[in-house]
């Protein structure tokens, strides 16, 4: 299995590029592959505050998760006093780590990716291998220059899968959501879910991918 770490920073007024500035240079430090992100269209941007997104991966398995974490809390909590300042700066912080259920991607010659979206999926009760299964095997359909990632957090609701597309442009998304939305697989779909798909759409402001 791999694994990812996520983290949502909810910047404080007037600290916006300096949050930004902050988990680019903690994700440099921590020196795995990530990507920061700033929202370009929230899933609920009425309702919450614009969060600037961390995510560190090529976690091969949990114990590096671990190792991590060990590494923040020793030396007398050394990395977590480099955490507090940038935390000090925001009104809300959170992480989650998530397993990748999706098979390996091989990166495309000249790939770039720009723009990441991620639609949440939650299946009806006891449907959530099978929604599972029913996304990877749509995946592997869909036409996309691109990576598509199907994962579930360790935390959070159980039957909760959440859908990331990196891609190159907001265009090349339009198109990718047109292609899956005209596809026959759809119904399918709403057959396995048990309340509407929601999505966000991020940019990415600093990448650092192998």
């Amino acid at each position: 299995m791999r694994y990812f770490i996520n983290t949502y920073r909810t910047p404080k007024p007037g600290q916006y590029a300096a949050v930004i500035k902050g988990v680019k240079e903690s994700i440099k430090a921590i020196g795995r592959p990530g990507y920061v992100t700033i929202p370009v269209s929230g899933p609920m941007p009425w309702a919450t505050s614009a969060a600037v997104g961390g995510t560190v991966g090529g976690f091969q398995t949990l114990d590096e998760v671990d190792a991590l974490m060990d590494d923040l809390v020793a030396d007398d909590m050394a990395g977590l006093a480099t955490w507090d300042e940038l935390s000090a700066m925001c009104d809300q912080v959170n992480n989650s780590v998530s397993r990748i259920v999706s098979p390996a991607w091989t990166p495309l010659e000249g790939f770039v990716p720009k723009i990441v979206s991620r639609t949440f999926l939650t299946a009806k009760p006891g449907k959530a291998r099978e929604l599972t299964e029913f996304l990877l095997e749509w995946s592997e359909e869909i036409d996309i220059r691109g990576n598509t990632i199907v994962s579930v957090s360790l935390g959070g609701q159980i039957s909760a899968i959440r859908v990331s597309r990196l891609v190159e442009s907001l265009q090349a998304l339009e198109d990718l959501n047109g292609q899956i939305g005209a596809s026959p697989r759809v119904q399918q779909l709403t057959e396995l879910i048990s309340a509407p798909a929601i999505r966000s759409v991020a940019r990415i402001t600093y990448l650092n991918q192998p």
